[in-house]
């Protein structure tokens, strides 16, 4: 079918360069053009026939695909000195691949009708890069009349190939797809605007950038954007492929709809100061998964790596830790009986490891103890007996307590066994940490911190599903590493254990940045779900649409769905990330790293708290806009 049908192409940047030589290898007859010549030139070779005018273009042509930068430039072609309008055939098609406004290409629409050509228009913008643009197998968003839609089918069929690629009826009228391309957008403007911020500050902050960009793949920070772009950054091939211009655009066009129906956005308003920030420093040229190279302008490290993909690969492994071949800890003191503290307890418990429980809450014990749990109401004499403890307490101050006692003496580190072993599974401020080894040193008993926040609250705790971010000195981890294992890889998820290198301190740096991108991604779900609802959108049609695309992350997965059902018992508490993002942010002043998101981000959890929400699933952030109407509960 498709030698049957000529396609004229107008625009062929990254995109569509790409889009138009898939075509040509599918079997289409295509006429394009650019005003850059070397472009035209390029899907020349590829087969396409070149053209001198965007008319010429559009002579005698079935489809009509449009991939010019903004609405100005599709006015321009279709109606202004590229005349095309005129040339387009009775019963033709155009298809508006490009990122515009959803009510221009209503006008747009209405001034095709009184043309009386019965000419139709595909509302169709797109995502999933230049890679996928060459192999055809992008996601479109198409909205128009059926019968448009029907004889544009052919060309889009063939750019959106799968296993990869899909295409998505959204509606029947023009102006519906950019409606979702622009919540589509909400999610990667951020996203990439995030992962530049975020990878800024490891690199400040000392760490392997590449080693956190591997860790963070497989945890709660995730996302596409976070995946696809934080490569470039580290290693650029010098190919151009997504140009910053072009996201500073769309997200541009997210604000003017917002400003203009007086909905905040607060993470999509500091996206676009990034951006603008980011053209204005000199990087409009560069690939927009290169905004790290903002923050060097701001003072910070380059995070361009200097080897091989391969060498650098090499040099960002974790550390191989495996147990001591003798002296496998039996018995352990659980210090810390919560909600985290007790499921912990229970999966050690149901491992066979002899597990002694102590909180200050009798209540918390009881429930322990009709586990089958042992539990004890002198934790000093408890330490005496225990070969390691486990602290699950909410902050380094509480841990600090717990080992020294509020007199500084009268703590479980005075009575603990020499050599004990000592893991907090507690989100703390790397120097915090730090500073309680140091204070057990000072005993001179060779009492050894394992710094092993965690991660995945207390469902996932009591079946050893935990992600665990363990760093301390080998032996202390080889000590342990039963436990860290019983608690991260019982469900055969090796990939939840993270031995990070470099001391302690560096498990909670790891952390603190997935838990970073993790509340910057929540929160921004949380945005684009509010808007999409204020704009009167499917909300299931819209999160059925940009979680299989380039919007995805962990988190918008995970919590969006608690947005439009809320849990009965809070997964994950509102106030943690209040915490986290503030130990994170406070961290970040003193090596002079702004987090604009994250800042962003703090101030959503932190309006949360004020309401109240404290003690609520965290995706009770999707309540905010409540006060103007808007209920993302299904």
């Amino acid at each position: 079918m498709s030698e049957n049908i000529n396609v004229g192409w107008i625009g062929l940047g990254a995109m569509g360069s790409g889009m138009s030589s898939s075509l040509v290898k599918s079997g289409f007859k295509v006429q394009a053009y650019d005003v850059w010549k070397p472009s035209l030139e390029t899907v020349v070779k590829a087969g396409a026939i070149g053209c001198e005018s965007p008319a010429k273009a559009a002579e005698n042509v079935h489809v009509l695909a449009l991939m010019v930068v903004n609405a100005m430039q599709v006015e321009d072609v279709l109606f202004g000195k590229g005349g095309v309008a005129d040339v387009l055939q009775k019963d033709s098609v155009i298809i508006c691949f490009s990122t515009v406004p959803p009510a221009f290409l209503v006008t747009i629409s209405e001034r095709l009708d009184a043309l009386g050509k019965n000419i139709g228009l595909c509302d169709c913008p797109v995502s999933g890069g230049s890679t996928r643009a060459a192999t055809g197998e992008l996601t479109i968003m198409t909205s128009g009349t059926s019968s448009s839609i029907d004889r544009a089918k052919p060309v889009l069929e063939a750019l959106t190939q799968k296993p990869v690629g899909a295409l998505s009826v959204v509606g029947d009228k023009v102006g519906i797809a950019s409606d979702f391309k622009l919540i589509n957008q909400v999610f990667c403007a951020v996203q990439i605007a995030s992962q530049g911020e975020v990878i800024s500050l490891a690199k400040n902050w000392g760490l392997n950038v590449r080693l956190v960009y591997n860790v963070v793949r497989t945890a709660s920070g995730d996302s596409f954007m976070f995946g696809h772009r934080v490569p470039w950054s580290l290693n650029h091939d010098g190919i151009p492929k997504s140009a910053m211009t072009i996201i500073a655009k769309d997200i541009g066009i997210v604000m003017d709809e917002s400003r203009q129906l007086s909905f905040p956005a607060p993470l999509c308003s500091a996206a676009e100061q990034i951006f603008t920030a980011g053209i204005g420093a000199g990087l409009s040229k560069v690939d927009d998964g290169l905004i790290s190279q903002l923050w060097e302008k701001l003072g910070g490290q380059s995070v361009a790596e200097k080897g091989t993909v391969e060498e650098e690969e090499s040099n960002a492994k974790e550390l191989n830790i495996t147990s001591l071949s003798e002296g496998e800890i039996k018995k352990i003191l659980v210090v810390g009986l919560g909600v985290m503290g007790l499921s912990m307890a229970s999966a050690l418990l149901s491992k066979g490891i002899q597990v002694v429980g102590y909180d200050v809450n009798l209540e918390s014990m009881d429930k322990f103890s009709k586990q089958g749990g042992k539990v004890t109401s002198d934790v000093i004499q408890a330490a005496k007996e225990t070969e390691a403890v486990l602290l699950v307490t909410n902050t380094a101050k509480q841990a600090e307590s717990v080992l020294f006692g509020v007199d500084g003496k009268s703590g479980i580190a005075s009575s603990l066994p020499n050599g004990s072993t000592i893991i907090i599974s507690s989100t703390n401020a790397p120097s915090e940490v730090i500073n309680l080894q140091k204070l057990l040193d000072d005993l001179s008993k060779d009492l050894q911190i394992v710094d092993a926040p965690i991660s995945g609250g207390p469902s996932r705790a009591s079946i050893g599903d935990l992600a665990i971010f363990a760093s301390g000195p080998e032996s202390s981890l080889s000590k342990v590493h039963s436990i860290l294992s019983t608690l991260s890889t019982s469900k055969g998820n090796v990939k939840n254990l993270h031995y990070i290198p470099g001391g302690i301190g560096n498990g909670s740096k790891i952390k603190l940045i997935n838990n970073l991108l993790a509340g910057i991604h929540l929160a921004v779900a949380a945005e684009a779900m509010a808007f999409a609802k204020y704009k009167q959108m499917d909300l299931e049609k819209v999160f059925s649409v940009v979680k299989a695309g380039a919007a995805y992350s962990y988190m918008m997965v995970d919590r969006v769905p608690r947005m439009f059902n809320p849990p009965s018992t809070p997964h994950s508490a509102t106030s943690t990330l209040v915490k986290d993002l503030t130990i994170v942010i406070n961290e970040s002043k003193k090596y002079n790293t702004p987090l604009f998101l994250g800042q962003a981000a703090l101030y959503q959890f932190t309006r949360a708290v004020s309401k109240g929400w404290a003690a609520e699933d965290d995706s009770v952030l999707g309540r905010l806009w409540e006060d103007m109407g808007v209920s993302l509960k299904l």
